[in-house]
């Protein structure tokens, strides 16, 4: 079901025109749908829509045509009101943004080019693309001023931990995926399998090889696997709280902790759920360490709309100095995602980085 936003935001905003069906590969064919929301983005070949409830849909474009991004990308701008018609269509991997695809776009229409008031309050947020955006900001973000800690250590907390996420390093690791499954009624966890593969960390971006599933060679990309997968997780956290131009709130809680929260599309990541993404509110706390200011340890706690399968996700993640050759960086260590659906499935991933080293730059990604 596909409600409409409540509280001040969603005034004046359009709501969902049909409910999109989500797509899956075992279900019967769904059905094509209308959608109506603001034109976000512009990729290389797709395009994203936000609608009332903040959720954002993404379609895959032809790559020419009325419909291709150049030629929409001439007749619409950033927060323009659109109703999109969309198509299911077999899941189709993007090579510029390694995304799946789950629906095409088969028409488009202007509704309303928004006032400057209504624009600046629908581009409030954190916009969403990957890649490149075609379409340009036509307005400033409105100023925004992080509420955080007066104080020195914090201080030294935000200065170390911005410097770290603006010089991300390059790095290779051995990455275990150990994944599990319950459901609401039961607190024992049953194991579904264990990935082993070679991460790639370029900055805040990752790309797995080498792909092993409970030993044996995975001769298919990782996104491909069913169920929960744990994906990067390292680097836009950082940024995301301790940037003063981000909407969140810091509060001390003991020596070297700190409790924080972030609003709906704050500057955190944004969850993918086939064609749907949605940048959730997010609390938690972060521990730091006393000397550097470095972050040791991060847990999240994020909560998703009904129209999202997923219903809440729990991040832990953890930090810690590694030592590379002669030098120590660093570098993310191991991690634990839990993640509740509606349905009252549940699914917990175990994440562990070992042999580091430094990324080579004529690596190649290749899936075996």
């Amino acid at each position: 079901m596909v409600r409409p936003a409540t509280g001040s935001f969603a005034a004046g905003l359009p709501v969902l025109l049909a409910a999109l069906l989500i797509w899956h590969a075992n279900v019967g064919a769904a059905k094509d749908a209308s959608i109506t929301g603001y034109l976000e983005s512009l990729g290389e070949d797709s395009l994203a829509v936000r609608l009332s409830d903040r959720r954002v849909i993404s379609a895959g474009l032809p790559p020419s045509g009325a419909l291709s991004a150049k030629t929409l990308a001439e007749q619409y701008r950033m927060g323009d009101q659109v109703e999109v018609s969309c198509r299911p269509i077999e899941p189709t991997l993007q090579q510029n943004t390694e995304r799946y695809q789950y629906l095409e776009v088969t028409a488009i229409r202007l509704i309303e080019r928004p006032s400057e008031e209504k624009l600046a309050a629908t581009l409030s947020g954190r916009i969403f693309h990957e890649g490149k955006n075609l379409l340009e900001r036509p307005v400033p973000p409105g100023a925004v001023v992080a509420d955080v800690p007066d104080s020195e250590e914090f201080a030294q907390a935000r200065r170390a931990n911005l410097d770290y996420a603006s010089n991300l390093p390059n790095f290779i690791a051995d990455e275990t995926q150990t994944r599990y499954v319950s459901n609401v009624e039961s607190t024992q966890w049953t194991t579904l399998d264990t990935i082993q593969m070679e991460v790639t960390f370029h900055g805040s971006r990752t790309t797995y090889s080498v792909i092993r599933r409970n030993g044996k060679p995975l001769n298919q990309p990782f996104d491909s696997l069913p169920g929960f997968k744990w994906h990067g997780g390292f680097g836009s956290e950082i940024r995301g709280l301790f940037d003063p131009k981000c909407p969140v709130t810091i509060e001390a809680e003991a020596p070297e902790r700190y409790r924080y929260t972030s609003p709906v599309d704050g500057c955190f990541s944004y969850f993918y759920e086939y064609y749907q993404r949605f940048n959730p509110a997010r609390i938690g706390h972060v521990r730091v360490d006393s000397a550097t200011g470095h972050v040791i340890e991060l847990y999240e706690d994020a909560r998703f709309p009904e129209e999202f399968e997923l219903a809440e996700r729990e991040d832990h993640l953890a930090w810690d100095a590694v030592k590379i050759g002669d030098n120590f960086h660093w570098l993310p260590v191991r991690g634990t995602c839990v993640v509740a659906y509606h349905s009252g499935k549940r699914e917990r991933v175990e994440v562990e980085l070992k042999n580091h080293r430094h990324f080579e730059a004529s690596t190649s990604v290749t899936f075996h």
